[in-house]
């Protein structure tokens, strides 16, 4: 309810863009995953993958699944009054298990390839003031979605290979664009709880794609990708009609917690090659705790890709239907993951900064680490699966929370492409790793239960050691590690020479510093009047203009100031929009510094 509430606050328009982003990205969800549980009657139908030998009724026993080739399969005839038969089902086929390395590429590389290299490379397309992202959204749902409806056509394995490759392309375009939006219609304080809330897409679209898994049996697996791309076709009518393009705000949060517009707007215009502007993006990627925080999602990622592309066959050999608990589990749990966790990183972030947010994300993969290994190795499986209702419940908010982190660590003009890098860095990690599946299958001693255990459950416990990681680096940073409350009342030493500390984010000074002072940051020497310019700041905003402040108030103590009624300024750079940090200093004995971005 909080969660709710704390959207509500943001208006009922943005509220509901936020809904239909959100069934967006179901839609892209349920699209890509209903590969996952059609695979089985489609390669039966276009011929691809690995062979099995089973009943004929497609019913799993010791009898036929022993046979290694289809000479040894096809001879094995069972008598009527056999405890092997089946339903009357008294022979072996060998035939097309739905698995193997053809359905991995197809699974992985295939989408992800496509998918990766679009995204980063029309990311930056979203931060263009003249883009239209709204109608750029709509068009690549209805393009995805026409995707999975040719998908219904094919008839050969190549073709599956195109649409597929097609498919990537389209949905490449969804969540960069989809944030950017966000970031335009909620402030920073809501950015975890509404990223939460569209994450929620993911959810319910693979558990819907679970679904459509009954209605194969009805009316085959053609017809249900095509069901499956009719929705899209509406909502892009839906997003063309009813869902506005945002002034671009940028905003973000002001010393007193109110909005204020970010200083990119106001900064003086000038020209800058694509070129100049893109490696200014890259460099802003490349500090440590941002790629950490990437890389640590892609394991998490990892475990779930191969965990969703093998759950059936995980489960095929117990007394169960796999999509009667894939339609909801996955949905409620993760639902309830995402939403929970999105405001709960919220509130911590308001009292801790990003630490908060990290402190959250470590949390949560540590409890949530003995679910999944539960999932795993419980012999029930209704206890499996209730194993992971709980570990969705506790672990799922990683992706919405690691978003959070990377956008707000980054300045506005390279948000949408974090967003994309973020998006290419998990995804070739978690897609690619199902090509492991099929050789740790075959090397490990108990197969699928091994592989699962390596890149499924251990992925939480690294998962929580490499934020934990990351936690320590900026606590080492000091970023936001002070309550804003406390930067009045800090008494100042009376050294005349000092530098002024490093980015607490991390930069271009980060590669020659000691003990948390860059040694590249600019020498200020005391004189009246005090005015310290931070020349090494690039165009950053005002967000960090705070963390600035902060780190200035806990590195420069003093205990005395000459004169009382001098002030401590510290202009900020062009790209800060020439504002100043105010120190002021009422008396000497009870100096009080005041911070105003």
């Amino acid at each position: 309810m909080g969660a709710i509430s704390m959207l509500r606050s943001a208006g009922k328009y943005p509220t509901y863009v936020l809904f239909v982003l959100m069934l967006v990205y179901l839609v892209n969800q349920m699209d890509r995953y209903v590969l996952a549980v059609s695979s089985k009657p489609m390669a039966r139908d276009i011929h691809f993958g690995s062979r099995i030998c089973e009943f004929a009724n497609g019913s799993t026993s010791a009898f036929c699944t022993n046979a290694t080739d289809q000479a040894s399969c096809e001879i094995r005839f069972v008598p009527w009054n056999s405890s092997d038969s089946v339903n009357g089902s008294m022979y072996c086929i060998w035939t097309y298990s739905g698995t193997g390395i053809q359905y991995e590429v197809l699974a992985g590389p295939v989408f992800i390839v496509m998918f990766t290299l679009v995204g980063v490379t029309l990311s930056p397309m979203a931060d263009r003031k003249k883009t239209n992202r709204r109608g750029w959204l709509a068009i690549a749902v209805l393009c995805w979605s026409l995707m999975n409806v040719l998908t219904s056509f094919a008839n050969a394995y190549w073709q599956l290979v195109l649409t597929r490759l097609g498919l990537g392309v389209f949905e490449a375009i969804c969540t960069p664009f989809a944030v950017s939006l966000i970031n335009d219609y909620f402030d920073r304080n809501l950015q975890g709880t509404a990223i939460g809330v569209y994450n929620w897409g993911i959810y319910i679209g693979f558990s819907m794609a679970f679904a459509l898994k009954l209605l194969i049996e009805a009316v085959g697996w053609r017809w249900t990708f095509r069901i499956s791309g009719f929705p899209g076709i509406f909502l892009s009518a839906l997003m063309f009609l009813t869902v506005k393009e945002p002034t671009r705000q940028n905003l973000v949060i002001s010393p007193t917690g109110s909005p204020a517009p970010d200083s990119a707007s106001t900064a003086p215009k000038v020209r800058v090659s694509k070129l100049t502007r893109l490696k200014e993006m890259i460099k802003e990627l490349l500090k440590f705790e941002i790629i950490l925080v990437m890389f640590t999602s892609g394991i998490r990622n990892a475990g779930g890709y191969v965990l969703a592309y093998n759950v059936n066959e995980f489960f095929s050999t117990r007394d169960v239907n796999v999509a009667e608990y894939m339609s909801w589990v996955p949905l409620v749990g993760g639902m309830l993951g995402a939403a929970l966790g999105g405001f709960a990183s919220d509130r911590l972030s308001k009292k801790y900064g990003l630490q908060g947010r990290l402190m959250l994300l470590v949390a949560s993969q540590l409890l949530a680490a003995p679910f999944a290994f539960g999932v795993v190795f419980l012999p029930n499986a209704t206890a499996a699966f209730i194993s992971l209702l709980i570990t969705f419940t506790l672990g799922e908010a990683y992706l919405g929370v690691s978003i959070a982190i990377v956008t707000t660590m980054v300045s506005s003009r390279a948000r949408t492409f974090s967003v994309a890098v973020f998006i290419f860095i998990i995804s070739n990690i978690g897609g690619n790793a199902t090509l492991l599946v099929p050789e740790m299958n075959a090397a490990l001693p108990n197969g699928l239960q091994d592989t699962l255990t390596i890149l499924y459950c251990s992925g939480y416990l690294i998962a929580a050691i490499m934020f934990f990681i990351t936690l320590m680096r900026l606590r080492r940073h000091q970023e936001l590690s002070m309550p804003a409350s406390l930067l009045h009342n800090v008494q100042l030493d009376d050294t005349e020479d000092f530098r002024l500390p490093a980015s607490p984010l991390g930069g271009e000074d980060d590669d020659d510093e000691t003990d948390g002072v860059s040694q590249r940051a600019p020498l200020v020497r005391r004189s009246k009047p005090r005015h310290m310019t931070l020349s090494q700041v690039d165009d950053r905003d005002m967000a960090e203009c705070q963390t600035w402040t902060q780190a200035i108030a806990v590195n420069w103590r003093r205990s005395s100031i000459d004169s009382p009624d001098s002030d401590f300024a510290a202009s900020a750079p062009a790209g800060l929009g020439g504002e100043e940090l105010q120190m002021r200093s009422y008396n000497t004995h009870s100096p009080t510094l005041t911070a105003d971005c």
